[in-house]
């Protein structure tokens, strides 16, 4: 317990509300880790994507609450600054790579294949994935070698891999759903929880693992749920927050992966669904 050392959370939805606000991690050492108050982000948003490893990251674009928004913003290990907005404003798109080398990718307004890479200063549209989706979710290494996975329509269960010109399908998830967690790079990720739409629509908590060319099931979340925050490695990585049914439900719940199973640790100090940046 308390594999993953440090994260970040910030913006969501309260329950009430669209916040800037922001949590972090501190596991290392630790019998169960503990989330502190961190600094909040300057613009307020949900749905959106992150990038990155604690302590630099992205916070990508996202919903106002009235609507996308193309705002992007960096983390220091302090502060967020504002820079550069991506081309296209979107939310629930899949976010990967660094905060020097990232993509935001797919995405809603409507489900839109379009896909963005950032250079450190700039977003650049570049190569479209296949299957035009939102709800989806990312990992990779840099904007040049990243995996996009999941999504709506219902319940997709396709897998794109990226190799900095195009997208090439690839093996499919075991289960398709939209709004799961997800961890780690375009050889080793993890996706896990997420909503599959029926009848009837609920969270799940199946976790996979991805070995670069396939995935296989291994043990569930504790918590079924989706629209949480996720970040971290295949081996250690964190899940928080989320919604337990399919309507706006945030729990503060974290669990914390060893490379085996998941360990019910120390909840958000706030419950928070639809999260807009999570790294670890």
């Amino acid at each position: 317990v308390g594999s993953q050392p440090s994260a970040i959370v910030s913006g969501g939805y309260n329950g009430t509300a669209t916040v800037a606000s922001s949590e972090e991690w501190t596991g290392a050492g630790a019998p169960i880790g503990a989330w502190s108050t961190g600094t909040s982000m300057n613009s307020a948003r949900k749905d959106g994507a992150g990038a990155g490893s604690y302590p630099a990251g992205l916070a990508i674009s996202g919903d106002s609450a009235t609507g996308s928004i193309a705002n992007v913003e960096s983390w220091d290990g302090t502060s967020w600054t504002e820079v550069n907005d991506l081309s296209t404003a979107r939310d629930a798109f899949a976010g990967s790579g660094t905060q020097t080398s990232a993509l935001a990718t797919g995405g809603n307004n409507p489900p839109t294949t379009n896909n963005e890479s950032w250079n450190g200063t700039s977003w650049t549209e570049v190569g479209d994935i296949n299957t035009g989706r939102r709800g989806l979710r990312g990992a990779g290494t840099d904007n040049t070698a990243a995996i996009v996975f999941g999504g709506f329509p219902p319940n997709v269960v396709a897998t794109e891999s990226w190799n900095g010109s195009s997208w090439t399908e690839v093996n499919d998830l075991n289960t398709g759903r939209l709004n799961s967690g997800s961890a780690g790079t375009e050889t080793a990720a993890l996706a896990f929880g997420g909503l599959i739409v029926g009848p009837p629509v609920v969270p799940t908590a199946v976790t996979e693992s991805w070995n670069g060319t396939s995935w296989t099931e291994i043990n569930d979340l504790n918590t079924a749920r989706d629209l949480s925050g996720s970040g971290g490695t295949q081996t250690s990585a964190l899940v928080y927050g989320g919604e337990t049914a399919p309507a706006p439900s945030g729990v503060a719940n974290t669990e914390d992966w060893n490379g085996a199973s998941w360990a019910e640790v120390a909840d958000l100090n706030t419950a928070v669904s639809k999260l807009n940046s999570s790294f670890a």
